[in-house]
């Protein structure tokens, strides 16, 4: 009956040292799951920075076009005899110096905007992260409570059957 009741008792603190265990496991898993996600919002607002300095770049790009364009126009203008200073030839330059802005502009503003949605998707994973990080917390001392209330009855009741 002596041995019954020390393996009854070994079986019992095995029970409660894998039900730690697994509740450690959770607390860890939700960790990692927060990690990640935190990891994921750093890795949108690189990919923001990116979008943002790729439309800086292109905007440079179209406003160099423009000037060289204004600088064939120019040549074009001046190879048929035509004064640089006549008022269609100004507006000719003018124009070509306008659209080359504007290209820039557009090309900025829808930088822009793709920029913010990687902003976006960033300040998701970041308040993701933290809710996952709160719920886990919760869930941690929830199970811990459990598991103290468990282990202190399954340690009377065992006390009483002996």
């Amino acid at each position: 009956m002596c041995v019954l009741a020390i393996a009854g008792g070994a079986l019992a603190v095995s029970q409660v040292f894998k039900q730690y265990q697994d509740i450690n496991y959770q607390r860890q898993v939700g960790n990692y799951q927060a990690a990640l996600m935190l990891e994921q919002g750093r890795q949108a607002e690189r990919e923001a920075a990116y979008q943002r300095q790729e439309g800086i770049e292109e905007a440079r790009r179209q406003k160099l076009n423009a000037i060289l364009k204004m600088g064939d126009k120019k040549a074009a203008i001046a190879a048929r005899n035509i004064a640089l200073s006549s008022q269609t030839a100004l507006n000719t330059v003018d124009d070509e110096k306008l659209n080359g802005e504007l290209n820039a502009l557009t090309t900025l503003k829808n930088s822009e905007r793709k920029a913010q949605t990687y902003i976006d998707r960033a300040n998701d994973y970041y308040r993701n992260a933290q809710l996952q990080s709160f719920q886990t917390k919760k869930k941690y001392r929830e199970n811990l409570y459990n598991f103290g209330t468990n282990l202190g009855m399954k340690t009377l009741s065992w006390a009483f059957s002996a």
